[in-house]
């Protein structure tokens, strides 16, 4: 990601303004967008643009958090492969344990549990 901070003078000359485009590379293409820190006015043209970076910055973690936590989301919610051994078997394998051999868990107690 690139941070592109804009300041701009008020017209009537009492203060600055600032924006921030944020690229960021998607898969093939660059997309550009632009945020605009609304309402803000700064005394000097230092102050904006730094405004302008932090909040371009803030824009960048909060993506990038987001893609952390929906990556860890989609790790921790996998189910692992299952199977049932054979027909009467009260367990299947489902997952490997901490000393790496195979969890059971019992089967359920359900009469219409066809795999039972």
């Amino acid at each position: 990601m690139h941070l592109d901070p804009k300041v701009f003078e008020l017209k009537n000359g009492s203060g600055w303004t600032a924006e921030v485009d944020v690229w960021e590379d998607v898969e093939e293409e660059t997309v550009v967008s632009l945020y605009v820190l609304r309402g803000a006015k700064f005394q000097t043209k230092e102050a904006a643009t730094e405004a302008s970076v932090g909040a371009g910055r803030k824009v960048v973690d909060d993506r990038l958090k987001n893609k952390e936590i929906g990556s860890v989301i989609e790790h921790e919610t996998r189910l692992p492969a299952t199977h049932r051994t054979v027909y009467g078997n009260h367990s299947d394998d489902v997952a490997t344990g901490t000393d790496g051999r195979s969890v059971k868990v019992p089967s359920p107690e359900n009469p219409e549990d066809r795999f039972r």
